[in-house]
This record gives structure tokens, C-alpha cells and sequence, in this order.
């Protein structure tokens, strides 16, 4: 039933942002899009046909998802999640409001790097109390497939027991089939666009926007 709310959902949410693109005079072309030159650029359709299209600027906007953690075919009744972000957040707090037994390993002393510590140590005090079972400055070292499910074993040489072990641990920019190099665009190590604080790249023609999405991998 979660799949199906989930999909319905999805498809609902992208019915309206086509509505909105098309009330207000955009076009849309569904396909794989790619730079070719620093004014142009080739769309692949979904039935493999090539369209090009020039513009005097071009807008790089780009996203991985998540949709995979909804997108179990069954309920899992334990869960181990690695990650101190407020994605690892959400999901325990579902899977755990569902009934699942969760264990949240995360790498610091408190969750939510980066923010007040007296908040970090509030988020963490409520994760615990709605049953969440927290395992700060910890790390996974490894997983093991059994009869009974995945064998997790911290750097601590605890083992936990899974039916899912979720990694939501990062985020990882979606750009390496948009053949940048092309034109030159500079990227940093992990592949992201490099702008400026007007949001341009290098190339003067061409924008991006930084928009992505959790990194999630579900064994």
C-alpha cells in the first residue's frame, strides 16, 4: 500500500509541474539532454530521435533521488541506517513509526553536523524517545548475508541484524552524462558545476543550478 501511495503520489506531483511549465509558456521535451557547445544543446528522446537547440544562455539543473527507500516491496522489521543527516532522520523516523526496529550509526558525537549543538543534542534526546536505538561515532566495517537476514558489524565489533542496511551518507552531483568537457565547463572532484555566486560557470552562456539529492543505497 506504501508503493502504491508512493507511486500515485509521484506521478500526481510531476502531473503538476508539467501544468505549471505549460501555463506558463514553457516547452517541455522529455529525453536525455547534453551540452554540445556553449550555446547549444542535443535532447534525446525517449523514442531516440535528436533534437538541437540554441540559446543565447542555458541552464544546467540537474538531480539524483532518493525514491528507492519508498520503494520496498514489503515492510522490513529491522533496519540499520548509517548516516547523521536529516535524510537518515526521516527514514528512521518512518520506518520506526511503522513499527520497525531501527538502529541510527552515525560518525559524530551527535547527528546534524553543522548545526546549534544544543539542537543536535534535542534531535537526538527525541529520536531516542520515539525508540530509536542511536549509535553515535560509529562506523560499519562490514556486511554479511545470512539465512536470517544482513549481518552488520560496526567498528566497535558490534553485530546487528538487518532485513535493510541503508547508506545515506552523502550527496553526489548528477552531471557525468551531460558531456560537459565539451565547452570546457569546470567541475570539482566529486563532479559538481563550479559557479560563482551568481550562479554562472565559467563558460559566460552557461548556469547552474545546485540542486541534488541525498545519495542512498539500499543493500
Amino acid at each position: 500500500m506504501l508503493l502504491l501511495k508512493n507511486t500515485d503520489e509521484i506521478v500526481r506531483l510531476n502531473g503538476i509541474y508539467k501544468r505549471l511549465l505549460s501555463n506558463a509558456g514553457v516547452k517541455l521535451f522529455e529525453g536525455e539532454g547534453r551540452i554540445v557547445g556553449p550555446n547549444e544543446v542535443e535532447v534525446i528522446q525517449l523514442d531516440g530521435t535528436k533534437l538541437s537547440y540554441s540559446a543565447k544562455d542555458i541552464l544546467i539543473a540537474t538531480a539524483i533521488t532518493s525514491d528507492e527507500a519508498l520503494s520496498l516491496e514489503e515492510l522490513p522489521k529491522r533496519v540499520v541506517i548509517l548516516g547523521g543527516g536529516y535524510i537518515a532522520f526521516e527514514f528512521a523516523s518512518i520506518w520506526r513509526g511503522m513499527g520497525s526496529t531501527v538502529n541510527l550509526c552515525f560518525r559524530k558525537e551527535l547527528p546534524l553536523r553543522g548545526f546549534d549543538d544544543e539542537m543536535r543534542a534535542l534531535v537526538a534526546r527525541n529520536l531516542e524517545g520515539r525508540g530509536i536505538i542511536l549509535h553515535p561515532q560509529t562506523n560499519l566495517t562490514q556486511l554479511v548475508k545470512t539465512t536470517d537476514g544482513i549481518k552488520v558489524t560496526t567498528d566497535y565489533g558490534e553485530e546487528l541484524m538487518a532485513d535493510v542496511v541503508l547508506f545515506a551518507t552523502g550527496r553526489i552531483p548528477n552531471t557525468k552524462r551531460l558531456n560537459l568537457q565539451v565547452v570546457g565547463i569546470e567541475v570539482d572532484s566529486i563532479g559538481a558545476v563550479k559557479v560563482d555566486e551568481y550562479s554562472r560557470t565559467n563558460v559566460p552562456s552557461i548556469w547552474a543550478i545546485a540542486r541534488m539529492f541525498q545519495n542512498v543505497s539500499i543493500r
